[in-house]
């Protein structure tokens, strides 16, 4: 073991201080680690790194134990560029010091290709990556042997099955900290399939695998052929099919003939569930939503879809929904379903900040699958500096067994807002149905009271400073992004059309259609373009003349201009923001990585809000441009944007701030 150690160690260009095994002192607990000449990388990092290694050597203070600290700080620094690094460790007083010789920290320089005929260099160059900003990446043993592996995939992702890749490294100027490196290929022939045989048999899954016939034979296309054999048979009534694939390779033609024996095993039914995991939930839910017909043919995808509707219940940390035990003679066959359940409570406790609110805290306590078929309670608040609000929520998600969802809600609020303070109540009740997985439709009805305070005399605030409405409602969700939190392609639309007639006892009566549509494209290198589109029109009908400031648009902060300040856009009196009966919001940006989870943007944004909407006037639209920061991580973006106005009135400052959680749109 320490021969093989020794010889690692001078491989990568490390030595450690021999000799006579250390003496183990007495009562040693810990070892003191010190780091003498460690500048590019911090002590703690590396004491975290070799902290295994001084608990070992404090029960064991062997020189072996050392080496291979020793060889984990030099792989570390080889790692981030440092090449020549030398590292030597020795027991000095009661500690372990560990004499760093950093050397130069090298890049990647030029980068050549030789004996390349079926690929370009350009393509292959773009296997080197980018460091930070464009810069020259990092030069490590590791990133090269990746560039090696990298280039023989692309080769062989293109029937280059006997493709060679050599590196050579050549160090450039003294100073320059630069390692120019040099891939000689040996591309070989390229071979293609001549012909998949053993399908006789199975004309449609001829027809598929058909295609692959003249097409290049790469590593995975054994591979893929036993896949799609296995998974016809599975999908067509057989759960125990399996298939074997052998290649033949004619290498002084350059072909390869694949020959499959298939092994389909007997034919079976879908039997009954055997549900392990649920405790609290019933089985008769379980059943509903894994939809499996009793005396169906088995398919392979029923099981997969099951496993699906089950896991989108989210009262499962886990499903797994596989076949069971198969009664040869009837031809039965039990499906297990093997279920982790969550926690009946839970609490959570959330943060935030907004340009206009400040910091933000709250808290919510939940109860999940209440009565066995995944109801749920929701009890919560939030406090930041301009107020406080309280909700509860109570929804059936699978209303009676079917794909309808019933919600009620009800919340509590007071908030200051730029031009009024508002204390208001109320609650929604309503039945949602998915129309298509990506697909969901809405219909409620809204009951609202609303006390309005500290409204400016010249402000106009409508009929009403205090009063209540009620208003059915109908909306619609399409969401085709890649991901909702940090999406990247697709898009997302919403919509909403409310109407608050008199006959409901409301004390103001208006029609209000608003929606938002974004829209993400992936460029390369990591880019993405997105540009998002909103607006809304309340008007006022029946006993109304004007709508309530409470209930007006505005416009201006993170979510619509980001060169204003939050609902600062638009009419004003007495130089305070009045809202209008229309908004309209367009904002695009251009998102690109910078390092790891932090990504950066360039924006315009560009909107406007009417006092009318019958006066809407697109040239009186107010914009701005800027650039911001966002981190990424698994639970949103952490957003700082600053926006410019280039064209400021009286009470605007050309630049504004904005930090918020999420991403704008």
């Amino acid at each position: 073991m320490r021969q093989a150690a020794a010889l690692l160690l001078a491989l990568a260009g490390a030595s450690c201080s021999g000799g006579a095994e250390p003496a183990a002192p007495a009562a040693q607990e810990a070892w003191r680690a010190e780091f003498r000449g460690a500048e590019e990388i911090s002590e703690s990092a590396l004491r975290e790194l070799v902290s295994p290694d001084l608990e070992r050597f404090a029960a064991e203070p062997r020189a072996s134990v050392l080496d291979d600290a020793v060889y984990r700080l030099t792989h570390r620094y080889q790692l981030d560029g440092f090449r020549d690094v030398r590292v030597t460790a020795r027991q000095e007083e009661g500690k372990l010091v560990f004499e760093i010789r950093e050397g130069t920290r090298f890049q990647v320089g030029r980068v050549h290709f030789r004996g390349n005929r079926a690929i370009r260099d350009e393509d292959l160059e773009a296997l080197v990556p980018e460091g930070l900003l464009g810069a020259r990446p990092v030069y490590s043993p590791r990133l090269r042997g990746l560039l090696e592996d990298g280039i023989a995939s692309m080769y062989r992702a293109r029937g280059y099955i006997d493709v060679g890749v050599t590196a050579t490294e050549n160090p450039g100027a003294e100073g320059e900290g630069l390692i120019h490196l040099s891939f000689e290929i040996a591309e070989g022939r390229a071979f293609s399939v001549a012909a998949i045989e053993g399908l006789d048999g199975i004309p449609v899954l001829g027809e598929e695998l058909g295609r692959l016939v003249g097409r290049p034979y790469t590593p995975g296309t054994a591979d893929a052929v036993e896949t799609a054999v296995t998974d016809h048979f599975r999908e067509n009534g057989h759960p125990r099919a399996s298939a074997g694939v052998t290649s033949r390779i004619d290498r002084e033609n350059g072909r390869v003939f694949i020959a499959v024996e298939s092994r389909p095993g007997p034919a079976a039914r879908i039997g009954e569930l055997d549900v392990k995991g649920a405790e609290r939930t019933r089985l008769g839910f379980v059943e509903s939503r894994a939809d499996l017909e009793r005396g169906a043919a088995y398919r392979a995808s029923d099981l997969r879809r099951a496993e699906d509707r089950l896991a989108e219940t989210r009262i499962f940390r886990s499903v797994l929904v596989q076949p069971g035990a198969l009664q040869e003679e009837t031809g039965d066959l039990a499906v297990d379903v093997s279920l982790e359940e969550r926690e009946i409570a839970e609490v959570a406790v959330r943060g935030g900040y907004g340009s206009f609110e400040g910091p933000r805290v709250g808290s919510d306590f939940s109860l999940s699958n209440l009565v066995g078929g995944a109801e749920f309670l929701r009890l919560g608040g939030s406090v930041s500096a301009v107020g406080w609000r309280t909700e509860a929520e109570f929804g059936l998600p699978y209303l009676l067994g079917t794909e309808f969802r019933l919600g009620t809600s009800a919340y509590t609020e007071d908030r200051e807002f730029p031009s009024f303070d508002a204390v208001s109540w109320g609650g929604v009740v309503s039945l949602s149905y998915p129309l298509a997985r990506a697909l969901s439709a809405t219909a409620g009805f809204r009951r609202a009271a609303i006390r309005t305070d500290d409204v400016d005399p010249s402000v106009p605030p409508g009929d009403l400073l205090d009063f209540e409405y009620s208003a059915p409602f109908v909306s619609s969700i399409l969401d085709l992004r890649d991901n909702p939190i940090l999406p990247s392609k697709g898009f997302f639309a919403q919509g909403e059309l409310a109407w608050s007639p008199v006959d409901f006892g409301s004390d103001v009566t208006f029609l209000n259609v608003s929606g938002r549509l974004s829209g993400f494209v992936p460029l390369p290198a990591g880019f993405v373009a997105a540009a998002s589109v909103q607006g809304g029109v309340i008007d006022p009908i029946g006993k109304t003349d004007e709508i309530p400031i409470s209930l007006r648009y505005f416009a201006g902060g993170t979510h619509s201009v980001r060169g204003f300040k939050f609902d600062s856009i638009g009419p004003e009196a007495g130089g305070e923001p009045t809202g209008g009966e229309a908004t309209l919001a367009l904002q695009s940006e251009l998102r690109f990585p910078l390092w790891g989870g932090l990504h950066g943007a360039v924006f315009t944004d560009r909107g406007g809000v009417w006092f009318r909407w019958r006066d809407v006037d697109l040239d009186e639209t107010r914009w701005s441009v800027g650039a911001g920061l966002r981190y990424y991580t698994a639970a949103g973006a952490l957003v700082a944007d600053v926006g410019w106005n280039p064209r400021t009135e009286d009470g605007e400052h050309p630049v504004e701030l904005h930090v918020s959680i999420g991403f704008p749109f």
